[in-house]
């Protein structure tokens, strides 16, 4: 599953925002109080029906107070989310102002859930049930919250088992801090232990297992061997010979290691059954995606999560220039042909189809679009809050728009 498109209408302090969606990739910039998190806050709510109806799970939705539009100290009579997948799906959620038939008349007729239930009654629920192969639509939501990791200290409550449907906890509230990624790592260790045992052989591993640990090498070739100590509970991995707490690591990469972990243990738990969990389909929101990030790191975050999850749909905020540019580069390196490259540094860029991208800055007005179409690049013009003071900020070996270094 993968979104075409979202529509606020009276949501929060947007009365109406419809945006296109990049088939991987959507980059929302702006100021604070802009908009960027309530279209995620939205996103995860419409996506939230989705978790209401599968077993075991519960759905985000609407908040008793707040998400319904106010001007001159009125509240509007409703509000409404509605999402569209690539695939023509299309689904609503509503939230009245209150119950009354007099404000029932300003209430346009929806389309409610109905399609949506269907999908998942087909796709999900029946062939799980008749025990058939199906895959688990993911969706998660990181908000700035993630910087702060939940880290169990104990065992105590621990599950045994994990469920597919399991990778959709909580995934959408976006304070998740990496607690259930903790436990499943550990059960997982502990089942890829005991078959070690049983075969007499420490070769052996767990693919899903696997899924993750690659996952994390890949953003962090600098770390190795991770895994779960006891005495006291903690997770370790080794960077330069030494074995480190991830507590004792740097905020930059707590946040985004923590991220990388809860990710990839999602995916390997909802789909086990694939060749590369981490190839499967999703929709991932990330609210500052640059949170405690060196610039350099800020340069390659996007393109690293691109290049490890390759089949998952990105939606994210950012307040950096790095991002911005780093995003150009891709765009511009996949004009380039392979036989023009001569620098690992330009080939190691991952490529990205303009089609595929959609970017947008916003404002307490309204959104713009920062795609120039014609040089399928982000618009640098529309960049000018990045550099108030004048010259234009660039990483080391940004690609411009004329293809110049």
């Amino acid at each position: 599953m993968r979104l075409k498109s979202v529509r606020l209408e009276n949501f929060r302090a947007k009365a109406a925002v419809d945006i296109g969606l990049g088939r991987q990739l959507t980059v929302l910039i702006g100021a604070n109080g802009s908009g960027k998190t309530t279209i995620l806050d939205g996103i995860s709510i419409g996506l939230g029906a989705a978790l209401t109806h599968l077993p075991n799970l519960s759905g985000l939705s609407f908040s008793k107070n707040g998400d319904i539009r106010q001007a001159d100290n009125t509240l509007a009579p409703y509000a409404r989310i509605t999402l569209e997948t690539l695939s023509g799906l299309k689904w609503d959620r509503t939230q009245r102002r209150d119950k009354s038939k007099t404000t029932g008349q300003f209430i346009p007729p929806g389309l409610g859930v109905r399609d949506l239930e269907q999908f998942l009654d087909q796709e999900v629920i029946d062939p799980l049930n008749q025990g058939e192969d199906f895959q688990v639509p993911l969706f998660v939501y990181y908000g700035v919250g993630r910087a702060l990791l939940d880290l169990p200290l104990t065992r105590k409550g621990f599950p045994k088992q994990h469920s597919r449907l399991e990778a959709l906890a909580n995934a959408l509230h976006a304070d998740s801090r990496f607690k259930s990624a903790f436990v499943w790592f550990y059960n997982k260790e502990n089942e890829e232990h005991r078959l070690q045992k049983e075969h007499r052989d420490f070769d052996i591993t767990l693919p899903e297992l696997d899924a993750a640990r690659r996952g994390m090498a890949s953003l962090f070739p600098d770390l190795s061997e991770p895994h779960i100590e006891l005495n006291p509970l903690r997770f370790v991995v080794k960077q330069g010979g030494e074995w480190l707490n991830i507590g004792q690591l740097s905020d930059g990469y707590k946040t985004l290691l923590g991220l990388v972990i809860d990710l990839s243990a999602r995916m390997a738990m909802a789909n086990p059954q694939l060749p590369d969990p981490l190839a499967a389909e999703g929709i991932v929101m990330i609210d500052e995606v640059d949170l405690h990030l060196h610039p350099s790191w800020q340069g390659r975050v996007v393109g690293d999560l691109l290049n490890t999850f390759k089949n998952t749909q990105f939606i994210i905020t950012t307040h950096s220039p790095y991002i911005v540019e780093s995003i150009n580069n891709s765009l511009k390196r996949n004009k380039i042909s392979i036989y023009q490259i001569q620098e690992k540094e330009i080939e190691s860029i991952i490529p990205l189809v303009a089609s595929d991208v959609a970017a947008y800055v916003m404002t307490a007005e309204h959104e713009q679009s920062l795609m120039n179409v014609e040089l399928g690049l982000l618009d640098d013009r529309l960049l000018a809050y990045f550099n108030e003071g004048g010259g234009r900020l660039a990483p080391p070996g940004a690609i411009c728009s004329d293809g110049r270094r």
